[in-house]
């Protein structure tokens, strides 16, 4: 995507707009939020005060950004479970809550568990499965799959009560309205306009940060619209052809698993250090892969601290073509095949957490 030298793959939405069939409908009633961690926050709030919920569990292998957002509505436990596993197996109480995760797009395994079951679908909230998956409630942060600033959404799969909307709030609505300006000025940069990056990046970091508060809103009004118009089905199917495609150009990578899955393509390599080295050669060719998640080791176990320094995930949503997919694939073996074991340089890159 993008003319000329500003040719990139990854990072942030610029300010896209496409339409057609396949909107973004979960059966039964639901509720918008301005951010997916807002939408659990809510949902915590609505459970302590309605049902005396006691208590949340999440698993270990989780984006780190969410447990600060909810510690000081519940007492936080976390189970071990991850994108391979183990089975998870929370230590609930009935009157407790328990998170589980869609790593990537692919169906939850889901605990035995006499709890309030909440499943965290951000990575594909309209996948062909959830209707077979038996949980109390879903939610997904909407600007992770959709060209959104913002938006979290929430849902009931066994028609439970919800919380109630919630008003929009003045400093949600000035965040979102940074991380529309970095939209809008990001698209015209890919389009040629003579634009630096330093013009927009700030704008997409500092709404990032905000949408961390922890004051509940509503979805702002762009996003609203917006989601009447976009085709959230056509945008997934384009996803998954993409990653397809990315991963037909990857057979036989060295000490590298490709896993393809509906959210993108997931490297797992052999080793952090290799990982590493990967990433900072795919950012100095303006591929900006995520690191789903940065795990501390004070949160999680061994194993999945060692998983979550071995994983890349390359972007393959629709913006891009089936032609940028084989470049990413070239770049991608190009570094894999260098083997280099040197410690990696520090390479700037876009702010992912503004898009994951």
């Amino acid at each position: 995507m993008s003319e000329g030298n500003r040719w990139e793959v990854g990072a942030a939405y610029p300010l896209l707009l496409p339409h057609g069939e396949g909107l973004l409908e979960p059966a039964g009633e639901s509720r918008l939020f301005g951010s997916g961690r807002q939408a659990v926050r809510a949902l915590l709030e609505f459970g302590r005060r309605e049902y005396g919920w006691t208590a949340v569990h999440v698993p270990a292998y989780y984006s780190p950004s969410v447990v600060p957002h909810i510690a000081d509505l519940l007492p936080v436990r976390r189970y071990d479970s991850g994108p391979l596993g183990p089975p998870p197996r929370p230590r609930a109480d009935p009157s407790d809550v328990v998170i589980a995760a869609s790593y990537f797009g692919e169906p939850p395994v889901l605990p035995a568990t006499a709890a309030t079951l909440v499943v965290d679908v951000t990575h594909d909230p309209i996948a062909p499965w959830l209707d077979q998956v038996r949980a109390d409630y879903f939610f997904a942060s909407l600007h992770k799959t959709l060209p959104l600033p913002d938006g979290g959404l929430l849902w009931s799969g066994s028609g439970r009560p919800l919380p109630a909307t919630a008003p929009p709030t003045d400093r949600h609505l000035a965040t979102v309205s940074r991380i529309l300006a970095a939209m809008c000025l990001k698209a015209a940069y890919l389009n040629g306009s003579p634009l630096r990056k330093e013009q927009y990046l700030p704008l997409y970091a500092a709404g990032a940060a905000e949408l961390g508060s922890t004051t509940v809103s509503a979805i702002s009004d762009f996003s609203r619209e917006a989601l009447r118009v976009l085709p959230a089905a056509l945008l997934r199917r384009r996803r998954i052809e993409n990653a397809a495609k990315l991963a037909s150009g990857l057979p036989d990578l060295a000490r590298v698993r490709v896993h393809v899955r509906s959210f993108g393509v997931v490297l797992e390599f052999d080793c952090a250090q290799r990982r590493d080295a990967v990433r900072q050669g795919l950012i100095g060719r303006s591929v900006y892969p995520a690191v789903l998640w940065e795990l501390s080791p004070q949160d999680v176990p061994p194993h999945q601290l060692d998983l979550s320094r071995r994983l890349l995930h390359l972007h393959t949503d629709a913006r891009w073509s089936s032609d940028d997919m084989h470049r990413v694939a070239e770049i991608v073996r190009d570094l894999c095949e260098q083997g280099s074991d040197r410690p990696p340089r520090p390479v700037p890159a876009e702010p992912e957490s503004a898009r994951l």
